[in-house]
């Protein structure tokens, strides 16, 4: 493998990470753990969701999901909320409490990409976010 392509991955690797974690110190001031940080998470991208389908983008078994959303509901960052088409059915929802963990995360992240950027590239900012952008771009996510 291009020396070039594996110091590229690992070094996106790594920054992906070191961004991650500066966002999860955040956790500890919310008292909330990382699973139900990754919980809130997919309940906000893909809502609406059931248990079963939370489950699936975690790789946990139901019955442990069903734990983490009751442990999310017992802490208000997320609520079971019964469907109206079938009242048999749940769908787990965020409420405000869970909408602000994640925005104070994301914010945290950003101040802190905005310092190691400004400090390491200032001149650059616009040419780095089109480069960025492309490599998203070609991605499946990224609408390939």
């Amino acid at each position: 493998m291009d020396q070039s392509i594996v110091t590229l991955e690992y070094e996106l690797r790594r920054l992906a990470e070191i961004i991650k974690n500066e966002g999860r110190s955040e956790l500890k001031k919310h008292e909330i753990t990382e699973t139900q940080f990754i919980a809130i998470q997919w309940i906000k991208e893909a809502s609406p969701l059931n248990i079963g389908t939370l489950a699936k983008h975690m790789n946990l078994a139901i019955s442990s999901t069903s734990e983490l959303v009751d442990a999310l509901s017992n802490n208000g960052f997320a609520e079971r909320v019964k469907q109206t088409d079938d009242k048999r059915k749940v769908s787990i929802q965020l409420t405000e409490k869970g909408e602000s963990v994640i925005e104070a995360v994301i914010i945290k992240r950003q101040k802190f990409l905005k310092k190691i950027v400004e400090e390491s590239m200032i001149d650059t900012i616009p040419i780095f976010k089109e480069q960025i952008h492309k490599l998203y771009s070609a991605t499946e996510e990224g609408g390939k």
